[in-house]
């Protein structure tokens, strides 16, 4: 049953991907032909820079100097050219016009011996020599575009399959590019790595100009709709980047036309509890048990009145709410299981079902969550509210059991994360794994108050 499933993504796999070359390795060993040629051209080289300098005339005027001492300068010049290309002809001999991808992925092949050899018996000049043939290797195919180098490690349930899922960061290596997203399927796993090294962008960059459009980039190479990927979930302790990370989200939302409302939940009163005394702020900054509920819950009522409103005959259908020019709502709810940890369990259960109503029928109506965390717990953000979370960051170093409860995936290389601002993303339809990114650059001495009051200004 599996090996017809196998057979079948293969031969689907061969009538979609026309583009996919296969790597054909082999153990090359240099002729004696080679070897006498490699030394020829070593001989010749060097016997004529020799013969030059040792045959060249002192010159006592200064003239005759001069012109001497120029002579030897681009004969040397020559010299090294002549050799340098010499040299690129003769190792050009054994690479049979292979692209580069393909030569370094059989480098990486050969040192990490992914192949099997066998003993043969072979006559030669009548006589009985023992010689090692290659019966089999890893099967690697590859496909090159402006942007992208996609890697097929085929598992053909042989030695090599376990070794297909752990190749990542030897791949980054062999062929110096950076690795943007894993794919595993029963059939293969699939590597993608990026051309171009993704830029950290700063703050101004995150919004495009474009009109009507509701694109928010993260990354030079990461952005997304934000109609098309409604609810975040961003996880990251202390120092990780998070409050820079989701204050320039609030940003980004209010440069939206028309301007996001958005709604503030800070149990722990820290920065965003702040945006309360912003002019058109007031009512929409909840710190305590009481205030938080009434946000959620005026929230919920007017998303469903949104449903009353827009979308109570035919003449909705497919529509959303940017259809009817209606501004998107998003409630950003920072130190969510602080919250959960801090109120009874009665409180807790009206907030979940409050919050699950939003992430389950907001998209539509234009209604969405932003939920922030230190750790991420399913005691505290249970399975079918991350589920629907089609934004997912997590940001500092975290453990393969935090970053498994984000991402809801297991089969992942987690590179060490160092950098402010660093850690993993997933966004539903860009990435089918966790690929790493960095958080947009904002200055220390940015006054992000200063900046939300011109903005919320800007659109009374």
């Amino acid at each position: 049953m599996v090996l017809d499933i196998r057979n079948n993504i293969l031969n689907m796999t061969s009538k979609k991907d026309k583009k996919w070359t296969d790597v054909v390795f082999s153990v090359k060993k240099i002729s004696l032909s080679y070897k006498l040629l490699g030394l020829l051209i070593i001989v010749l080289s060097l016997s004529f820079f020799w013969a030059f300098v040792d045959n060249t005339i002192p010159k006592t005027d200064f003239l005759g100097g001069l012109i001497n001492f120029l002579s030897l300068v681009i004969v040397i010049v020559l010299w090294l050219i002549t050799t340098y290309l010499s040299v690129r002809w003769y190792l050009a001999l054994f690479k049979k016009n292979k692209s580069w991808i393909a030569n370094n992925l059989s480098y990486m092949i050969h040192t990490l011996k992914l192949y099997d050899e066998e003993t043969f018996e072979t006559i030669k000049n009548n006589t009985v020599v023992r010689e090692k043939r290659i019966v089999r290797a890893i099967r690697i195919k590859y496909k090159e575009t402006d942007k992208h180098v996609f890697v097929r490690i085929m598992r053909d349930g042989d030695r090599f399959t376990s070794e297909a899922t752990k190749l990542g960061e030897n791949l980054e290596s062999s062929l110096g590019l950076e690795l943007d997203s894993t794919n595993q399927t029963v059939a293969f796993a699939e590597y993608t790595f990026l051309k171009h090294k993704d830029e950290r962008i700063g703050l101004n960059s995150t919004v495009t100009s474009v009109n009507d459009s509701d694109e928010i980039k993260i990354t030079g190479n990461i952005s997304y709709e934000l109609h098309k990927v409604p609810h975040s979930l961003i996880v990251g302790g202390t120092g990780s980047g998070k409050s820079f990370f989701i204050l320039g989200k609030i940003i980004n939302y209010l440069k939206l036309s028309p301007q996001a409302d958005l709604r503030i939940i800070d149990p722990k009163k820290a920065d965003l509890s702040l945006l309360r005394f912003v002019t058109g702020f007031e009512n929409k900054v909840a710190t305590e048990a009481s205030q938080i509920c009434r946000i959620l819950r005026e929230t919920v009522e007017l998303m469903e009145q949104r449903y009353t409103d827009y979308f109570n005959d035919v003449s909705a259908f497919g529509k959303t709410y940017r259809d009817f020019s209606l501004p998107v709502v998003i409630v950003v709810f920072d130190e969510f299981s602080a919250f959960m940890h801090s109120v009874d369990k009665k409180l807790a259960k009206e907030t979940l079902e409050y919050v699950y109503q939003i992430v389950l029928k907001g998209r539509q109506a234009g209604v969405m969550m932003e939920i922030l965390m230190q750790r991420p717990s399913a005691d505290d953000l249970p399975t079918n509210i991350r589920a629907q979370m089609g934004f997912k960051a997590g940001l500092g170093a975290m453990d393969s059991i935090g970053y498994n409860m984000v991402f809801d995936t297991n089969n992942v290389e987690y590179k060490t994360v160092t950098e402010k601002g660093g850690g993993y993303i997933q966004i539903d339809g860009k990435h089918t794994a966790p690929v790493y990114f960095e958080t947009p650059y904002i200055d220390k001495d940015f006054d992000f108050i200063r900046e939300i009051e011109n903005l919320v200004k800007e659109k009374q």
